[in-house]
């Protein structure tokens, strides 16, 4: 229910199941971006996908790596240049170091955009071991919240730090998305 789930993404998915399989279906020309009709167009295509398994991971709903032009203006990864800027900027505030962050989306579900967005919200604080509070300040500096499919599915993105990320065992695959975002 998501436009941003297009080739070139990388979409993560909890696994269940013992031997959980993998299925794809119901593929839209005109989906996600709020979708207002409540109908799109169904189309047939051809899907050629690679699937790793990470073991230990525990989420309870979808995260996206999406295509960097996909990513919100706030969320993308910053450029040689701006990174510079950035650490003169920080170092004459006295900061000596700037956290590395990395893109991420967490797809929240619910039965109305309100009750997903908190979803979204509380799936990324628990993943990340943040407080909705912190995902939330993180989402509206370094991201978005945008709507995937009316009434309930939206992404939650923004710029997660790169240790946690690692931590998770996320990093090779958002690295392999970004570069070293």
């Amino acid at each position: 229910d998501i436009d941003a789930v297009r080739a070139g993404a990388i979409l993560i998915c909890p696994v269940k199941v013992a031997g959980g399989g993998v299925y794809l279906g119901d593929m839209h020309a005109l989906q996600g971006d709020g979708e207002i009709a409540g109908h799109t167009c169904d189309v047939s295509g051809a899907v050629t996908l690679q699937v790793h398994v990470i073991k230990g991971l525990k989420i309870d709903g979808p995260l996206l790596l999406p295509v960097a032009e996909d990513l919100p203006f706030l969320a993308r990864p910053l450029s040689a240049e701006e990174k510079v800027k950035a650490a003169a900027l920080a170092h004459s505030w006295g900061i000596d170091k700037l956290e590395e962050s990395a893109p991420i989306s967490v797809v929240g579900t619910g039965p109305d955009l309100n009750a997903a967005t908190d979803n979204g919200l509380e799936r990324a604080a628990r993943l990340l071991d943040m407080t909705v509070p912190e995902v939330k300040n993180r989402a509206t500096i370094t991201g978005a919240i945008e709507i995937g499919r009316n009434p309930g599915v939206v992404q939650v993105t923004f710029r997660a730090p790169v240790d946690r990320l690692e931590k998770l065992g996320l990093l090779p695959f958002v690295q392999d998305q970004y570069g070293d975002a």
